[in-house]
């Protein structure tokens, strides 16, 4: 019976061409490779090689053995990602989001309603969260859009409005009626950087300002209490953390600056899911 390992070096000395590239790529003695081709030979009952005296190569037997071997080794790896995203997908709930704060939310919801399951959560762009979902990396995705993609359930599940936080000596301060962002371009802006999709938005609508960019949250917050930097907060991060001292918060018009939340899952997934739609 052949094994998969000689189909391996089957497919090995296919992309590498001789049989010391081959072993080098597969870590054993060229002698001991040598005897493996020798063996699979006897298991084929054909001849798969064209030898020389310093040459091995295919033959068109070994050609097409060669090609069968990556197909049989390519669906040994489907195989293996199915069985093992199902097992996942079993004891494992995966949250794709868009943005931190509704992932926080079905995360904080998933782990209340489902305290068996293991809850992983990963902040993504949107088309690969729903590639994702397809595929079962994701049991549910949260989109700032409605998505009527057949075989999936959509439901909307919350919103969030984007402020700005301004110093309180800032020429906008007392504009509580709001500001548009093109009425900010050029300023200086303090960002955060895991802020999923709507890390786009202030340089499409703010393509002169230059953004302080931070990785880390409590770098961020500490620059946010100390700097004249104007900054984002949303209405969500307001009612989660407080409004930030010594800062304004002003609306912003733009109507991009307002979302709404959808959770997506595949609708065959519904029945196991359905706490988290409540």
């Amino acid at each position: 019976m052949i094994e998969l390992y000689q189909l391996e070096q089957l497919a090995a000395f296919a992309r590498c061409g001789t049989l010391s590239r081959a072993a080098e790529e597969l870590h054993m003695s060229q002698p001991t490779l040598t005897r493996s081709m020798q063996k699979l030979e006897i298991e084929f009952g054909v001849s798969l090689f064209r030898r020389t005296k310093n040459r091995l190569e295919f033959n068109e037997n070994g050609e097409l053995a060669a090609d069968c071997a990556q197909r049989v080794l390519d669906q040994t790896e489907t195989m293996l990602e199915r069985v093992r995203a199902l097992d996942r997908a079993r004891r494992t709930i995966g949250i794709g989001a868009c943005a931190p704060m509704p992932m926080m939310t079905a995360v904080q919801n998933a782990a209340r309603q489902y305290p068996d399951m293991t809850i992983s959560s990963e902040c993504r762009d949107c088309e690969p969260l729903i590639e994702g979902l397809r595929t079962d990396l994701y049991q549910i995705i949260i989109l700032p859009y409605e998505t009527d993609e057949p075989g999936l359930y959509c439901q909307k599940t919350g919103t969030e409005t984007l402020y700005f936080a301004l110093p309180c000596g800032h020429r906008f301060a007392d504009r509580s009626g709001g500001l548009y962002m093109e009425e900010m371009d050029g300023e200086n802006m303090l960002l955060y950087s895991d802020i999923g999709f709507w890390h786009s938005l202030p340089r499409q609508k703010m393509p002169h300002s230059r953004f302080l960019v931070q990785t880390d949250r409590f770098d961020f917050d500490e620059l946010m209490s100390s700097s004249i930097l104007p900054c984002f907060v949303s209405d969500v991060t307001i009612q989660s953390d407080g409004q930030p001292e010594n800062r304004v918060v002003i609306p912003i018009l733009d109507p991009e600056a307002s979302v709404s939340y959808y959770t997506v899952c595949k609708k065959s997934a519904l029945a196991k899911l359905k706490k988290l739609f409540h």
